[in-house]
């Protein structure tokens, strides 16, 4: 298991393969696979095996509700709420957080464990930001920034800036430029930061890096700055060879189109324009697919449990059908002791009389 958690980030398809096959060992106590099964679940979203992360994520959540493992019910809720929302199944998304933040509203976390609500508040925010409802994202993000700050670990350190920087987006949103530009700056990786990054792959600073950039962009174009802020949306896209900027790259286009627009350069906008159109296509394709996989597996399941209903019925009706005939014998064997000693006495009662 040290293996597999060891490797979830710096190697997760060597993770993959070494926690599917501890998996099959039926061995393993609820704890342990209660581990197990929250480090396929993350595993499992990170290689984009999503249908397999819900079905991993769910049985982990069966097993701890049963275990009454609070700690664990709430990560695998809010995991489960996460892969919905970058699926943009909203309505999933909130079920599986709502749940969480009620679990977190009747079990209070110890101080160390606040991380970890941190999680499910960020989550929170982000689906209200999703949903173009900034205000109420904003309270989820402040909650979620509070819940963070005393904890040091890296992840914990780069979630607070996550915090900082979907709370400038949203502030961005609501013209609230002076807030936001504030928490955008909070939000900016230092150098030296990378040097204690605590095994966190540098792309993930990288694609954070881009993103305040992104922001500072939008700010600058919303002040009527539109070169400068088309100058910094060209520079990210000139590493777009060196860097992922997966993440970005959709904005970028978007906002370039915008600014191009203002410009009065149609080409230009219309070239970004088609550009953005193509990316979200694209995404697009990509998500209606994954919903059609986890459409699929969710049939598959539903017919599984048919057909486990089913054999149920079937061996139900096999014992009906053995418990009758055994007391059907009964009774026939009954019956003929009955007959057997109404002849006796018939026998008895003829040479009595006689």
């Amino acid at each position: 298991m040290k293996k597999v958690e060891k490797s979830l980030i710096s190697n997760p398809e060597n993770a993959y393969q070494l926690a599917v096959k501890i998996y099959e060992d039926n061995d393993l106590t609820d704890n342990l696979r209660i581990r197990l099964l929250f480090s396929l679940l993350n595993i499992s979203n990170q290689t984009q095996r999503f249908s397999e992360a819900i079905r991993y994520g769910t049985e982990g959540l069966d097993l701890a509700e049963k275990s009454n493992n609070t700690v664990s019910q709430i990560k695998f809720l809010g995991t489960l709420g996460n892969i919905y929302q970058s699926l943009q199944v909203n309505d999933k998304a909130k079920y599986y957080l709502n749940k969480a933040e009620d679990v977190l509203k009747k079990n209070k976390l110890p101080n160390s464990e606040q991380h970890i609500a941190g999680n499910i508040l960020y989550l929170k925010g982000m689906n209200y930001a999703y949903t173009l409802d900034c205000d109420m994202a904003l309270i989820y993000f402040d909650q979620a920034i509070s819940a963070f700050r005393p904890a040091k670990d890296p992840l914990s350190q780069m979630n607070i800036k996550l915090a900082y920087l979907n709370k400038a987006n949203c502030l961005i949103e609501l013209n609230k430029l002076k807030e936001a530009e504030h928490y955008l700056l909070l939000s900016k990786i230092k150098d030296s930061e990378f040097k204690t990054s605590g095994g966190i792959p540098r792309m993930y600073f990288e694609i954070l890096d881009q993103s305040y950039d992104l922001g500072t962009a939008k700010i600058l174009a919303l002040k009527n700055n539109l070169n400068h802020s088309n100058e910094i949306l060209l520079s990210i896209l000139d590493m777009k060879d060196q860097k992922n900027i997966a993440d970005t790259e959709t904005d970028i286009y978007f906002q370039l189109s915008q600014n191009f627009l203002k410009l009065r350069n149609m080409d230009k906008s219309q070239f970004y324009a088609a550009l953005y159109h193509q990316k979200m296509a694209e995404r697009n394709s990509i998500q209606i697919k994954i919903l059609n996989n986890l459409l699929v597996q969710d049939q598959r399941n539903s017919d599984q449990k048919v057909a486990q209903h089913d054999r149920k019925i079937v061996k139900w009706s096999i014992v009906s059908i053995l418990f009758l005939s055994v007391f059907s014998l009964f009774l026939i064997l009954a019956l003929r002791k009955i007959k057997k000693a109404n002849s006796f006495l018939e026998k008895e009662f003829y040479v009595s009389e006689n």
